[in-house]
């Protein structure tokens, strides 16, 4: 199979995406939507997050098959949650394979669709934007079939697997991926499928295939078989999408303790520490705890009247108030707490690092005059 030849053209408009039963209209707040057309007459749609060319970032990658159903499934998903960081930003690479070749691409001619999918697609991909060695696969029907080739023949290649009522489960097929789990090297770390109990002609692979995952039971090697009363073969790749990826950046999501008990019952700061290592070294960002936690961890020390606890945080995490754009209300309310519990230097300091930022509110000069009044009385 000749390697990659022609690049068509790169389009950064929304405006010629190529989804053809989508109005555009609808998604013109989608993001960039990057086409290749390779000479094979394979097709890819590259979509980039929101941020990606003001940063110098590197995303995992999620590559679709049958791009042309499935493409904007998992780009909603991160739409969703990215915002709250409750999922990172990744991105996504639509397969768009051929109606007629599709079959045999993901059948008969399945060693020559891996060597396509490697060699031309994920190689332009990686040669051509910045990806982190995270990459993830999600196929439906035959393409989940052919996702048991790829994990055989190809073990470290793709690390987390995302299967929606596949078809072509076969014997062959099943005892290669038995074979390949025995082996101690390969890096795929994770596998979601999913299947409707109305799909009866595929519910015994699959159950096969469950046993198999049950022998082969690994501690960095996780898996779940989503048998669905509801679903049906057109509907299980919205669970796939969701519940998959959910269950795949499960830890990503800043932790938020609703009480200080809790936090405590936890580990308290060294087991928070330890955690947000552990996430940053899973999805290679910052180790540091996040913002939002120690925002909830003062907040809520706040609420409690626990000043011992405020102090330790404050030390902890030190700068971080005063650097954080807090809103002025918020802002008030630590000055306020400082100063029921005698602290009324650390209330002034506070008061005299906001107005560097806001020299012009009226407000904090208002408060920081009165306390230092009351403080020279």
């Amino acid at each position: 199979m000749k390697r990659l030849i022609t690049v068509i053209t790169l389009l950064f408009s929304i405006n010629v995406l190529a989804v053809e039963l989508i109005d555009k209209k609808n998604i013109k707040n989608i993001g960039n939507i990057h086409s290749v057309t390779f000479e094979n007459s394979l097709s890819i749609s590259i979509y980039l997050p929101d941020g990606y060319k003001a940063n110098n970032n590197k995303y995992p990658v999620m590559y679709v098959v049958d791009g042309e159903r499935y493409f904007l499934n998992s780009i909603a998903y991160q739409k969703a949650l990215t915002w709250q960081d409750n999922a990172p930003a990744f991105i996504v690479v639509g397969i768009n394979t051929p109606k007629k070749e599709r079959r045999e691409l993901l059948g008969n001619k399945s060693l020559e669709f891996i060597d396509i999918f490697q060699n031309q697609i994920i190689n332009y991909v990686e040669k051509n934007y910045r990806t982190k060695e995270m990459r993830m696969y999600f196929g439906w029907e035959m393409a989940g079939g052919f996702a048991l080739d790829l994990f055989a023949k190809k073990p470290n290649l793709i690390h987390a697997y995302f299967l929606a009522s596949s078809t072509h489960f076969t014997p062959e097929r099943l005892d290669s991926v038995n074979k390949a789990l025995q082996d101690k090297n390969t890096t795929s770390r994770f596998l979601y499928y999913t299947l409707g109990e109305v799909e009866a002609w595929s519910v015994k692979s699959h159950k096969t295939l469950e046993k198999i995952l049950t022998n082969h039971t690994k501690k960095d090697f996780k898996w779940e078989f989503s048998l669905s009363e509801k679903d049906n073969h057109y509907t299980t790749p919205l669970d796939t999408f969701n519940q998959g990826l959910t269950q795949y950046f499960s830890g990503y999501s800043p932790i938020r303790f609703y009480t200080l008990e809790e936090f405590e019952v936890f580990g308290g700061l060294k087991a928070l520490k330890e955690h947000y290592k552990k996430r940053g070294e899973r999805f290679k960002i910052s180790i540091n705890v996040h913002d939002d936690t120690i925002h909830y961890l003062l907040n809520q020390s706040i609420n409690e009247n626990n000043f011992m606890q405020f102090k330790m945080l404050v030390k902890e995490f030190n700068g971080f108030i005063e650097e954080h754009n807090y809103s002025l209300g918020f802002i008030s309310k630590i000055a306020k707490f400082y100063e029921n519990n005698g602290a009324v230097k650390e209330a002034i300091y506070l008061y005299k690092s906001e107005l560097l930022k806001a020299p012009e509110s009226e407000k904090l000069q208002i408060e920081l005059t009165r306390l230092i009044s009351e403080a020279q009385l």
